[in-house]
């Protein structure tokens, strides 16, 4: 069954949209039972989705970050695990963007459009701190390489068709691999077992003598430095958490409405005539919207940003960051308010409602928000002004 084509960012947006609501039947499902979403990424591959960013000179429809961002967050609201799958293609599209020869353009942006997946290998465990690579890709006499090491958090690889896996050369320079999921010394492992965001499959990836030819090795190095994906994680992560908040808000509602019983001590016989209730409901709606107001600022910028100088990056990084922490806010208030409004009934198991709490608590600590703020204020306090 061939891709479709994305044709615009209406459609784009449109289609998320179709999916998500098939996507949010079986979300309780497969988190109860970790039902890995194999039907639901076929699904994904066939609706074009995959290949959002791919350049409307290489045939794709090339939509907008702000498009993305809404995609993301459309997605994720029906399953944050599925919407998480978004981030590794997208990193890839804009590396290959970047760097790639026309060669491998063909080729990669070639495989996407037809509804390949891109899964990762980039995150290492152990070592003093995160962000250090181990992984070697060495080249070989006769002119390829061979890739060696361990990756944990190899979100999406075990249903990819693609992995890019990060590695460093011999003189220490970041490069990517560009490997075949079935790869001869490729081993993925299903082994995540984190409580939240469980059908991810974000496991081990292990890479033991696997060959690599030229053509499939991309410079990552080369790639930081001119490409417009410096603020990619921040924009789909911060999309993710926003999908959680909203599902969890919208849970939160009609729990009230339907379940809740009125506090004796209120006065009230239901619980939505409970000031207190309001009030906490008032007070979630208004951190919701305002994380969606800060993305969709944080994209705008981004967009505009993209092949522009250094002042246009730092401004849509900054708005991003500020983004990510108010998303960030919004999802884990929000699968924490749930209970507090639904009272003790609300966290028995048939209702699955700790999904929102458990997706929320695990993907909001993938990039901690703690290290943002100082980066705002810096920024800030240099620019000696707010606009």
């Amino acid at each position: 069954m061939p891709a479709h084509r994305i044709a615009d960012d209406a459609e784009a947006i449109d289609v998320a949209r179709q999916l998500a609501a098939d996507f949010r039947t079986g979300a309780l499902l497969r988190d109860r039972e970790r039902r890995l979403p194999w039907a639901e990424l076929d699904a994904l591959s066939h609706s074009g989705l995959l290949a959002l960013r791919v350049p409307r000179s290489h045939g794709g429809a090339g939509v907008s970050y702000t498009t993305v961002g809404r995609v993301v967050a459309t997605v994720s609201e029906a399953d944050p695990s599925l919407g998480q799958l978004f981030l590794s293609i997208l990193l890839a599209n804009a590396i290959v963007e970047a760097v790639g020869t026309p060669a491998q353009q063909a080729e990669l942006f070639g495989k996407v459009l037809a509804g390949w997946r891109w899964g990762n290998g980039h995150a290492e465990a152990g070592g003093p701190r995160s962000g250090v690579t181990t992984t070697t890709l060495v080249r070989r006499a006769d002119g390829n390489y061979v890739l060696d090491g361990c990756k944990f958090y190899a979100t999406g690889a075990l249903f990819s068709h693609l992995v890019s896996v990060g590695a460093v050369d011999e003189v220490g320079r970041a490069v990517t691999a560009v490997l075949d999921r079935h790869a001869p010394g490729l081993s993925i492992v299903d082994d995540w077992d984190g409580f939240g965001q469980r059908t991810t499959a974000s496991g081990t990836l292990v890479a033991e003598g696997v060959v690599v030819e030229p053509g499939r090795v991309l410079d990552s190095e080369r790639a930081r430095a001119i490409s417009g994906s410096f603020g990619l994680p921040d924009l789909v992560h911060s999309a993710i958490d926003l999908g959680i908040a909203r599902a969890a808000a919208d849970d939160a509602i009609a729990y009230t409405r339907g379940r809740a019983r009125g506090h004796g001590r209120a006065g009230v016989q239901q619980a939505v005539d409970d000031p207190y209730v309001r009030q906490e409901v008032g007070n979630l709606v208004v951190r919701v919207h305002a994380a969606e107001a800060l993305l969709e600022r944080g994209t705008r910028l981004f967009d505009a940003a993209q092949g522009g100088d250094a002042a246009a990056r730092d401004e849509a990084t900054v708005a991003l960051a500020e983004a990510k922490i108010l998303t960030t806010e919004a999802a884990l208030l929000a699968s924490n308010v749930i209970f507090q409004l639904g009272g003790a009934s609300s966290t028995r198991a048939q209702h699955g409602l700790d999904r929102h709490w458990r997706n929320a608590r695990t993907h909001t600590v993938h990039d901690p928000v703690h290290w943002k703020y100082p980066l705002i204020g810096g920024h800030y306090l240099a620019r000696g002004r707010l606009a």
